[in-house]
């Protein structure tokens, strides 16, 4: 901000769509409110969530968000906000225009994604314990599935799981079994479990994410489909040793993989579950320490096999937050 000239910003948070960079700043995202951000931020929030925010939010100066909110913004006399695009919509960016006048708005949702890519190191506990449970919850799962029966029933299962944990998922949670299994973003239904059978959950603590794929095989399989389940592995052992950039990485694993791989071969995560670097055929982004990521590759053909896990960069390199195991296993 000060590099950019900015005097203040604004962001905003509904509980009915939560602003992850809100989050980042305040560490709450279940108020509806304004941040202004400055040298000595405040949180403006609705007079219903003010107990929520004095409990919750990392801001110590917490104000009513009432008629008068505009007259406290004028009074820092600004000639530049800066504003997050990305969660404004344009009746709320009209109306700022309306009530502040004569002043430039700048956006800085670009400024704060590079932020956000590296992780503090509060930041990386909490993953890590996201990480921890993810894992514990996916051992449950594997050995609840041959009696799960159906992609319906484990799912259930996983997601009453992580609910008893006193938790959330942090996304829907994928249970596809033999054809469906081609399908990376499969929806559960009441199809058999039976030969190769992804399971990829995820769970959110404390506002962090976990992402976790692992593939297990129902019944009895042949020799091409031990082979292909272990090029998939071996594939992602080498993508964890290489010294490679991400963009780089993402086209060794497609090469290694003859283009089976339909999906990019990793994401960042964090505060939302898809967030920078991105390792895929578009990115720009470089590896750089304390950045958390996955790294997922995948073989999709007759029958689909994705092993995923959470990996923290750390002097060159990358260290696996996610343990769960991932030799062949037969059920």
């Amino acid at each position: 901000m000060d590099n950019s000239k900015i005097d203040l910003s604004l962001m905003l948070n509904s509980t009915d769509k939560i602003n992850p960079n809100f989050v980042y700043f305040t560490q709450t995202g279940n108020v509806n409110a304004v941040l202004l951000l400055n040298k000595n931020p405040i949180l403006f929030v609705s007079s219903l969530e003010t107990s929520i925010a004095k409990e919750n939010s990392k801001i110590r100066i917490i104000k009513i968000l009432d008629k008068n909110f505009f007259d406290s913004i004028k009074k820092f006399k600004p000639r530049v906000i800066g504003i997050d695009k990305n969660y404004i919509t344009l009746s709320q960016f009209r109306n700022l225009k309306k009530n502040i006048k004569k002043v430039k708005f700048k956006d800085i949702s670009q400024e704060i994604a590079k932020l956000r890519a590296i992780k503090t190191e509060d930041e990386i506990s909490l993953i890590k314990k996201s990480c921890n449970y993810a894992d514990l919850v996916m051992q449950e799962a594997i050995s609840f599935a041959k009696k799960a029966k159906t992609e319906l029933n484990l799912k259930k299962y996983i997601e009453k799981k992580i609910l008893d944990l006193g938790l959330e998922t942090s996304f829907v949670t994928i249970v596809a079994s033999s054809k469906n299994s081609r399908n990376p973003h499969h929806l559960s239904n009441s199809t058999k479990l039976k030969g190769f059978t992804v399971i990829d959950l995820g769970v959110r603590y404390k506002n962090y994410c976990s992402d976790i794929s692992r593939t297990i095989y129902i019944g009895k399989p042949n020799e091409k489909e031990i082979m292909d389940y272990n090029k998939v592995l071996k594939v992602q052992e080498e993508c964890i040793n290489k010294n490679l950039s991400p963009l780089k990485l993402n086209d060794y694993s497609k090469q290694k993989l003859s283009n089976y791989l339909t999906h990019s071969l990793g994401h960042g995560i964090g505060l939302e579950v898809h967030e920078n670097p991105r390792i895929s055929s578009m990115s720009k982004d470089k590896f750089e320490d304390n950045m958390v990521f996955t790294i997922e590759p995948g073989y999709y053909n007759r029958y689909g096999i994705r092993i995923e896990d959470v990996f923290l960069y750390k002097n060159n390199k990358k260290i696996s937050l996610t343990k769960s195991p991932k030799t062949f296993l037969k059920l």
